[in-house]
């Protein structure tokens, strides 16, 4: 019996799949039933928004690179300094008394004149000293030079010059920023650069000048920004011209060039001697200073 049972079930369902209408074309298919439909569809969440025409574009462009343009570096054979002052060093913190040494020459006399000067530009103290040298020679100096300050520190200058070996006029001024201290441990640091800090291509010493015009020219790196002054003196060293002119240089304190025309006027053919002074103003003293004798014609 129940053989008979399932073969008559088993029969019964065969014949209701056969009963069951087909689609026709361009009608879907039976859905199944509700529950597996809900299922089946996306959540509000996952249907994407419409684009309408207030909905703002995004633009991608590609970025434009500007270039900005790297400065050229100067590269020039300099001339050994005429006055190195080795000691105190950039950076050096000195106390009383402070001792400076380094090499210059030649000089007139072998004679090296030594100043400190203050914030203000006020000299703290001044002495003289001789080249370590035979007459007419280059050679090393050093000195101890004692100074007194009213406060507890100021930042000022060791400034040490000479005068021409054959002329015995002012011919070379070399500076060193330092702070001066009244009290406390010094730092003396030592200096390494030989290379002069201002120098003069153009004219030559000895050079005959005429026409009444100076073409002057040379390079120089500079502790601020202000223009150098270029001069002109007579054989008694009264200055008979003048100018300011801008060093070309790629950043303050790299090394640039600078060029001026200076017109002169001599009542007859005589030595003189062209200068190049570099000042500052922090402070407000002359930071280097370079001569050349000329002969200067009308």
């Amino acid at each position: 019996m129940r053989v008979v049972q399932a073969a008559a079930a088993i029969s019964f369902l065969g014949s209701s799949a056969c009963s069951a209408p087909a689609a026709e074309p361009g009608e879907s298919a039976p859905s199944s039933t509700p529950r597996e439909t809900e299922s089946a569809l996306p959540g509000p969440s996952a249907t994407p928004q419409p684009v309408i025409d207030g909905t703002p574009a995004l633009v991608l462009e590609p970025p434009e690179f500007v270039s900005s343009p790297t400065p050229t570096r100067i590269s020039l054979t300099l001339p050994q300094e005429r006055i190195i002052i080795e000691a105190p060093g950039p950076g050096s913190q000195v106390v009383s008394p402070v001792r400076v040494a380094g090499w210059g020459g030649p000089s007139s006399q072998g004679k090296v004149f030594v100043r400190l000067i203050g914030e203000q530009g006020q000299v703290l103290a001044r002495t003289t000293t001789y080249l370590l040298a035979q007459d007419g020679a280059a050679g090393q100096f050093v000195i101890t030079v004692p100074y007194s300050l009213s406060g507890v520190a100021e930042a000022g200058l060791v400034e040490v010059s000479i005068n021409g070996y054959t002329t015995g006029k002012l011919e070379h001024i070399s500076t060193r920023p330092v702070v001066f201290l009244s009290v406390g441990p010094a730092r003396v640091h030592t200096n390494q650069a030989v290379a002069e800090k201002l120098t003069l291509f153009s004219p030559r010493a000895d050079r005959l000048i005429r026409g009444g015009v100076v073409s002057v020219s040379g390079a120089a790196w500079l502790d601020e920004d202000l223009p150098l002054l270029v001069e002109v003196l007579d054989r008694s060293g009264a200055v008979i011209a003048s100018t300011e002119v801008e060093v070309e240089a790629p950043v303050l304190g790299e090394l640039g060039t600078f060029q001026a025309q200076v017109p002169y006027s001599v009542p007859f053919s005589q030595y003189g001697y062209v200068a190049v002074t570099e000042r500052g103003l922090h402070p407000p003293a002359v930071r280097h200073y370079t001569s050349v004798r000329v002969y200067l014609e009308p």
